[in-house]
């Protein structure tokens, strides 16, 4: 095994595996094996609290049979329907852990999954999202990697900035191979072969692509937590990197819907995994209603909160997850938004914010975030933030502009802007946007 870095050695956080059992030596094998014996599958396994959105944080109270049920029944999903060429057993799987464990994503894929099914879990550096995230994932080389959103969209706003600064000529190579690489995914959802170039597209620049991020052994892409961009799913496409959806919540202990590897689509989030029952109540003529669910992995229930409790699930045993959606192809969960996310005027019109927030990033890729606010307000207006540079030394956003966000506004403003300063002092960024 690799020794531990020289700097990572001296924090008192970091232990090797001998001084880790060390901390057990205190405690006996009758001492164990009692405290195991008091566990009970119904029993309270963890806390998990709400991030307090939609009201004051609730304490989810997730059993032993929730978190068991929860992990194997989605790693034994994958896995009964892994590809041929997938050869690659449970205990060879490595991941890369960098959530907070506090977090349901983070608790269940990072070491639930583990204790499960004996994979190699790799812990990164505590500045992680400050820009050593690479690093982690170029000496780990993860079979399977889980991010959110925000992580996946800083790898593409810089993966674009280094394809911008090369010769034309490679820019053009680089657009052919990405064509194949997405007719390979697209073929692959639908359990169909690569098309005949795609293997000369991966070696020359995919491939390579892929290992400057140190995912070129990944064979396993997900995203959650929150809603990534269709047109960044379709970028990441194009790099042999098929992003699929987990849908879920803490109250469902993670996840509800899984994507296979041969059957997955890009524009959906997944299909019920095994043992979860999803049913939309009360469709629109499009099928449209709340997304509510059924299963072992629903919670007990909010810690000394029981009014929530039977506010959030039905007489049936139903979820109510206050998402709106519907069921395409019968079987892919599509989600179109937020049940409260309505928005209403002072004339009384009702606004649904996500289709024109996800119209306006679509068309203005400068733009980093856009919420549209206007309640009780006789208009609309939206709050946008521009895409800018990370100081790596602190982790926050710099007042620079990403080269996309410069390449945007001079394209199609005229005007080259240096700042988000400059940019929202620009009469003509102003007009454009």
């Amino acid at each position: 095994m690799t020794t531990i870095p020289e700097d990572l050695a001296r924090d008192s956080r970091v232990y090797t595996w001998k001084q880790f059992l060390e901390h057990g030596k205190d405690v006996s094998n009758d001492e164990l094996e009692e405290q195991i014996a008091k566990q009970r599958p119904g029993n309270c396994c963890v806390l998990i609290y709400t991030s307090g959105t939609t009201g004051n944080p609730k304490g989810v109270m997730l059993s032993h049979d929730n978190i068991i049920f929860s992990g194997s029944t989605m790693g034994l999903d994958v896995l009964d329907n892994k590809p041929p060429e997938m050869v690659m057993e449970p205990h060879d799987m490595r991941m890369v852990s960098y959530l907070p464990l506090s977090h349901i994503a983070g608790l269940q894929f990072d070491l639930t999954s583990h204790l499960l099914f004996g994979s190699t879990l790799f812990f990164a550096r505590p500045d992680a999202l400050q820009g050593t995230l690479v690093e982690s994932l170029q000496w780990a080389k993860p079979t399977m990697f889980l991010a959110v959103p925000r992580v996946w969209e800083k790898f593409e706003d810089k993966l674009k900035e280094i394809a911008a600064s090369k010769p034309a000529i490679l820019q053009s190579i680089s657009g052919w191979a990405k064509g194949h690489g997405l007719t390979k995914v697209m073929n692959q959802s639908k359990g169909e072969s690569a098309p005949f170039m795609f293997s000369v597209a991966d070696f020359l620049i995919l491939k390579r692509i892929k290992q400057a991020i140190g995912l070129d052994q990944c064979m396993a892409f997900f995203y959650g937590a929150a809603p990534l961009k269709q047109t960044s799913v379709n970028y990441f496409a194009s790099l042999d990197i098929p992003l699929n959806n987990l849908y879920g919540l803490s109250e469902t202990t993670g996840t509800t819907t899984i994507s296979y590897p041969n059957d997955f689509s890009l524009e959906h989030a997944g299909q019920q995994m095994q043992g979860a029952h999803i049913k939309i109540a009360d469709q629109d003529e499009k099928g449209v209603g709340e997304i509510t669910i059924f299963g072992r992995h629903v919670m007990m229930g909010y810690l000394k909160n029981e009014k929530a409790t039977q506010e959030c699930i039905d007489q049936n045993g139903y979820f109510k997850s206050g998402d709106q959606g519907r069921i395409d192809q019968g079987k892919f969960l599509k989600i179109t938004g937020r049940i409260k996310e309505l928005i209403i005027t002072a004339g009384g019109e009702n606004v649904a914010p996500v289709p024109i927030e996800d119209t306006f990033k679509a068309n203005c890729p400068a733009c980093s975030n856009i919420m549209l606010v206007g309640e009780n307000q006789r208009f609309m207006a939206a709050l946008i933030t521009f895409k800018v540079d990370i100081d790596m030394k602190t982790g926050l956003p710099s007042n620079l502009l990403t080269a996309d966000a410069v390449k945007f506004f001079k394209a199609e403003a005229g005007v080259e802007v240096k700042t988000s300063d400059e940019a929202c002092s620009n009469q003509k960024i102003v007009e454009l946007v």
